[in-house]
This record gives C-alpha cells, structure tokens and sequence, in this order.
C-alpha cells in the first residue's frame, strides 16, 4: 500500500539546510561577477549580460520549490518561524548582492571608476557576512528552538533585526554617488525581486493573536514579528530614495527613529524581565518568617 505523503501542517524533526554562500549558486555567481568587475580592466560584454542576467534569475530563484499559499508549514507550525526567516535572510542577502553588483556594473560604465572596488569590497562582505560562525551562533541549529526564539526572543538573536540595523548603518555611510547607482540598480535590476519579495512573503506573514482587530493583513504587517521582518527586508527600497531626496541629517534622524523602533521595545522588555528576576530571586531567597506563637516546639 501507498504510505500518506506528509501535509504542510505535518511536524518533521528534520532540522532546516542552512546554506552556505559557495551552495547559493545565485550568491557565489553574483559574488564572482563583483570579483570580475573589480579586478578586470575592460568589462566584456559577455560579462554585462551574466551580471544582469543574475540579477535576473535572482527573483526566480526565490519562488523555486514554492506554490500558493502555506510553503512556510512544511516542516510544521512548530518550525515555521525558523524557516520562514531563514528564507527570508537568504533572498535578502541574494538581492543585497545582486543590488551592489549592477551598482558596480552601472559604475564601470557610467561612473567614477574608483568606487567599483569599494561596492565590490561591500557585496563580498555582505555575502560572506551570515556564514561567518558568530553569525550562526545567534540562532539554535533546531529549527523548534530557534522558531521559539524568534517568537519570543530579542532583537539582537533575530538576524532580520540585526541585519535591518547593518543595513542602516551601511546607508547612512554612503557617499551620494554610490547611493544614486544603488538606487539606479535597484529602478533597473532589482524590480522584479522586489515584487517578488511581497508576492512570496506577504501572505505567510501571521499574527500569534487570534482576536478580529489581528486579523488584519495591514495590522499584521505592523505588529506581527513576521510582517516586522518583512518590512525590514524592504526598507532598502525606501530608505535610498529617501536618503537622495533629503539632507544627511534627515536621513540619519529617520534611520534612528526605525532603529529605535527595533531596539528600545526589547531593551525596555528585557530591563523588565531583569527587575522581575531580581525581585522575584530576593524573595526566593528571604527567609519566611513563622507564625507568631507558633513554633515547632510548640506542638
């Protein structure tokens, strides 16, 4: 007889691949193309048409294996955070890569020469970055472990999190010519991702609450952990335009309030779970006092 095949809602003890960048075949090719494009004198053109057909084949790569609705259950509800933002890392670090390297492209033709290498230093930086071992480390390797602590944990054990303040920083450290060839990739290459983005992510965004005002898609993306990294993933697409359009002070003032915005609701719950602890640890260890009159000598 034909044994069941296992449903999405099925749990599974197997614990999720995590890939390193030299089994991403759309990373190391795109790491490879910014290795060529800094080092090569004249960019040839079969080179152009393999940097942009990367860029291309990036947003196919990330609905590979997924059809409809629910591909984040696979492995179980229990598991579900874990690879739904393990996934959610990965096509974020592929497109980041995918960005800088039709920035260098754009550059090699276009722009200031100087800057393909510093772009080209950044994208190897980001697509090495999450298999560094301290970066391995902010999470457990099982998949029930680690969805616990992305549904309860803080901002600096979620690697969407410390990846949108990385991000941050990077964007407000650019110079503005660099940020306007990013921008121009990301108008020329990087649409196609950024659609795919939303479509593969948006509807598996969930909320823990089960009353009719988290039922909201809108709601959800705000305040559900799920729609947070989502819109983490995202700001990217937002913030370099804004960064062009106003002054550096600006720019700095808005990426703060959204670094706020992560950090200071987990450092506020944490400075309260270190007081409850205290508390609750002297009352532990206190002494109870006896009843008055009562002693064990009385009996």
């Amino acid at each position: 007889m034909l044994k069941e095949a296992p449903g999405p809602h099925r749990e599974s003890s197997a614990p999720s691949p995590i890939r390193y960048f030299y089994q991403d075949p759309i990373r190391i090719a795109a790491m490879t193309c910014a290795v060529l494009l800094m080092t090569m004198p004249v960019t040839p053109l079969w080179l152009t048409a393999a940097a942009v057909t990367i860029s291309q084949f990036n947003g196919v790569a990330m609905i590979v294996g997924i059809i409809g609705q629910g591909w984040s259950l696979r492995m179980g509800r229990r598991s579900r955070p874990a690879l739904l933002t393990g996934a959610m890392a990965a096509d974020w670090t592929n497109t980041s890569v995918c960005t800088l390297v039709g920035a260098m492209l754009l550059l090699r033709f276009f722009g200031p020469p100087e800057l393909v290498l510093a772009l080209g230093l950044l994208a190897l930086g980001i697509g090495i970055l999450p298999d560094v071992r301290l970066c391995r480390l902010i999470l457990p390797t099982d998949p029930r472990a680690a969805s616990g602590q992305l549904a309860r944990g803080y901002f600096f054990r979620d690697p969407v999190k410390i990846g949108g303040l990385v991000a941050l920083l990077i964007l407000c450290t650019l110079d503005r010519v660099s940020l306007t060839f990013i921008f121009l990739s990301m108008a020329l290459l990087q649409v196609n991702s950024a659609l795919l983005l939303v479509d593969k992510y948006l509807h598996e965004v969930r909320a823990e609450h089960t009353a009719i005002f988290f039922r909201s898609r809108a709601i959800r993306l705000f305040l559900a952990r799920d729609g947070q990294r989502l819109l983490l993933v995202l700001l990217p697409f937002a913030f370099v335009p804004f960064r062009l359009a106003f002054d550096e002070s600006a720019a700095r003032a808005f990426a703060g309030i959204i670094a706020g915005f992560i950090v200071i609701p987990d450092l506020l719950r944490l400075a309260g779970h270190s007081l409850d602890f205290m508390v609750g640890g002297a009352s532990r260890s206190a002494p109870s006092a006896a009843p008055h009159g009562l002693t064990s000598r009385s009996f």
